[in-house]
């Protein structure tokens, strides 16, 4: 029995409403000081002085399902005085206070000590550096933009880890209402995964050799994407793998952010710290093992024992491979011209009986 046409233009009608009506009210719960009623719209914008063609239109839907979806748009933009405001002309600073209060404290949130921690590193602006070297530099949006949530299994959750990574910001109190406040960290996996965190190290920075010899790195960090990706950390990452140690693993700690060149005494990879910084994946480690040179370029000139023995052993890898794939020709050519077919047929690849050989 069909149901009438009026019963399901009046359904689809409702559906459609509800579905407007909840979307509607999750972007303005989001927007607390009512700035979407313009930045909604696609056209809003400007040409700048460069004639680059600027747009501050904002996604409800998207802004609704951000990190900060509830934080005021002020919190961040804290230079808006009156609406409507003049043109924007200062940046953003991530460590501004928000009108924030996480659980368990006291006081407003702030990124300002991930920010401390930034600074300090390599990746921090400093004044000695060049204008090149500022406008190469990664800053907060290059790296959290458009962050992936993705579900886990609570048997592969790094409690230990991520608990750590918290008291970066948040004091050592309120075990229980931590953990409440937290639960959604553990269960949604929002740090990268080894791949992406490579690719993201890669892409436009380390990857980008035209750029790293224009800001004068040295050779080793010059080299550093391609040694990696031909080390063992490399190519278990490139198959897959979620265990195998990538770029942060090495090179910071559970702060994330204090990355420092290796000469640097605070650095994870400093001669001085590198047992410490294996330990974190292999048990039995020394200091012979750490003279291990895991971004290690294997040239001719520079280690000739290294070179020479990676050609020979190589040579084995792929004579064995070669000889057994020859001998399987060679097998399918005597088969085929004693008339054996090659079918695959209930789980064996070869049907038909061998021609006998007339005797002479």
């Amino acid at each position: 029995m069909e149901l009438p046409k009026v019963l399901i233009r009046t359904t689809l009608f409702f559906a459609v409403l509800l579905s407007i009506t909840f979307v509607g009210i999750n972007a303005q719960a989001a927007d607390k000081e009512n700035c979407l009623m313009c930045h909604k719209y696609k056209q809003i914008g400007r040409i700048d002085e460069q004639g680059r063609k600027m747009s501050y239109y904002v996604n409800e839907n998207i802004y609704a399902n951000t990190t900060h979806r509830n934080v005021p748009c002020r919190d961040c933009h804290n230079y808006i005085d009156k609406l409507p405001h003049d043109p924007v002309t200062e940046e953003v600073n991530c460590a501004n206070e928000c009108h924030v209060k996480p659980p368990f404290s006291k006081e407003n949130f702030s990124h300002k000590k991930i920010i401390e921690v930034y600074n300090k590193s390599v990746h921090g602006l400093h004044e000695s550096d060049s204008q090149e070297l500022k406008d190469a530099k990664p800053y907060c949006k290059y790296c959290h933009l458009n962050p992936i949530f993705s579900r886990m299994d609570e048997d592969r959750v790094g409690f230990e880890k991520t608990l750590s990574r918290c008291l970066n910001c948040h004091e050592r109190k309120g075990v229980t209402q931590a953990y409440k406040h937290i639960t959604h960290r553990l269960r949604n996996k929002t740090s990268r995964s080894p791949q992406a965190i490579v690719q993201l190290c890669s892409k436009n920075c380390h990857a980008n050799v035209p750029l790293m010899e224009k800001l004068q790195v040295s050779r080793e960090s010059l080299e550093s994407v391609e040694t990696y990706n031909e080390s063992i950390h490399g190519k278990a990452v490139a198959l897959g793998s979620q265990e195998t140690a990538d770029c942060v693993s090495c090179h910071a700690t559970s702060s994330i952010h204090d990355i420092y060149k290796k000469d640097n005494i605070e650095s994870t990879v400093h001669k001085d710290k590198r047992v410490e910084t294996c330990r974190q994946c292999h048990k039995d480690v020394n200091e012979r093992f750490v003279q291990i040179d895991v971004h290690s370029g294997i040239e001719k000139h520079e280690k000739p024992i290294l070179y020479y023995t990676n050609l020979i052993l190589g040579f084995v890898f792929y004579g064995s491979v070669g000889s057994l794939l020859g001998l399987m020709l060679i097998e399918t050519v005597g088969r085929r011209r004693d008339g054996i077919l090659w079918q695959i047929i209930n789980g064996t690849s070869w049907r038909g009986k061998k021609k006998k050989k007339k005797k002479k």
